[in-house]
Order: C-alpha cells, then structure tokens, then sequence
C-alpha cells in the first residue's frame, strides 16, 4: 500500500546532513522531513509522538505509557490488518483521494469489525461520505473511533483534549488506536513502520 522510488539511508537523513541544521540545532521548530527519516529508521514512535503538541498533562501522561507499550505494531490485531489490505485493495490507489488523512481515517474505520460494517459504504470512488455512516446503536469504542476518523479526515467534530485524558472513557486500547491513526495523518502510512527503538 505505501509506494516509494527511493529509499533514505540513515546517514543520509542524519540531521546534521540536513540543509535545514545550524551550528546548535536545527532552525525549525518541526521537522520538515520526519517522514523520510521515519523511513530510514532514525526516529523512534517515541520521536514521532514528542515531535506533535498535546495540550494537556494529563494526555502526555498517557502517551508515555503508551510509548513504553508500544510493540513495533500499529495494528489492533491481524483481522485489523486484513480489513485494511482488502478494502484498500477493493478500492485502489488514487493520488488524489489517497492522502495521509484518508489512510488515517481508513486505519481506524477498519480496526473493528463492527465499525467497518457502519461505515464500509462511506467509502467512495472520491473520498470518505461519513453521512452514509449507520450511527444508531454505535457502541463507544466504536463511537471514538468514528470521531476520530471524522477529525483527521475532515478537520471538523473530534476528540477533545479532556476525552483523551479521560481512560475511563477512552481505554488504553482505543487510545492507542487514535493516536496512531494521528501518526498516520501527519506522516502518511510510513508511520505504520516506525520502531520502538532505532536500528
């Protein structure tokens, strides 16, 4: 699903090779290369995470837990992954449709069995219809991650900061899932292969 003509090397992407890098550091505040070097291994999940403003303590708090957690996998399970490969495969590659928020909002409408079945028709030739979504009876897992999805994709609706600092409503499980899928918006599906510890 992720398609690239050429692949970085680590020394390459080194930050003291980038344009960018100034005696003492680097002269951006974000980093305007994370993906490439996201795929040359010299970023962590952890690096990827601190690299994003939360707002809150309370939910740095929980992605430092989730940081210690993380197992070199994005996935919620393997029946996750299938979903994902054979929709996306059901529906092709698009340049245009297929940005980094598609796949952020397509990872987290799959991770659920339950889930893709409300939402498999929003699915379209052009994007993502969320009006075609069946909400009644949603439960709540699925509920966050259909507000979830709904925000990456189309900015509007979400999470509140509050929510996800909220484990009694958000759990561990689905937090992760989010956060993830926040990963995938910003730096693409090569997000998907970021490591818990380089090399």
């Amino acid at each position: 699903m992720y398609i690239r003509k050429y692949n970085f090397t680590a020394e390459e992407m080194s930050c003291r090779n980038c344009a960018e890098y100034l005696p003492g550091g680097c002269k951006n505040r974000k980093c305007p290369y994370m993906d490439q070097r996201i795929e040359a291994n010299t970023v962590t999940y952890g690096d990827a995470l601190s690299a994003i403003h939360f707002p809150t303590r309370k939910v740095r708090k929980r992605l430092l837990h989730l940081t210690e957690e993380y197992t070199d996998s994005f996935w919620l399970d393997e029946n996750h992954k299938v979903r994902m490969k054979q929709l996306h495969d059901r529906l092709g590659f698009t340049e245009k449709r297929n940005t980094p928020r598609y796949y952020a909002a397509m990872y987290l409408l799959t991770a659920r069995d339950t889930l893709l079945a409300r939402t498999q028709k929003c699915f379209t030739d052009t994007g993502i219809n969320f009006s075609l979504a069946t909400k009644p009876g949603i439960s709540l897992d699925d509920y966050i991650l259909y507000q979830a999805a709904v925000y990456y994709y189309t900015k509007q609706g979400g999470i509140t900061p509050g929510e996800l600092a909220d484990e009694e409503l958000i759990s561990d499980q689905m937090f992760r899932l989010v956060i993830n899928g926040l990963l995938i918006a910003k730096y693409g599906l090569v997000a998907m292969i970021l490591k818990k510890h380089k090399g």
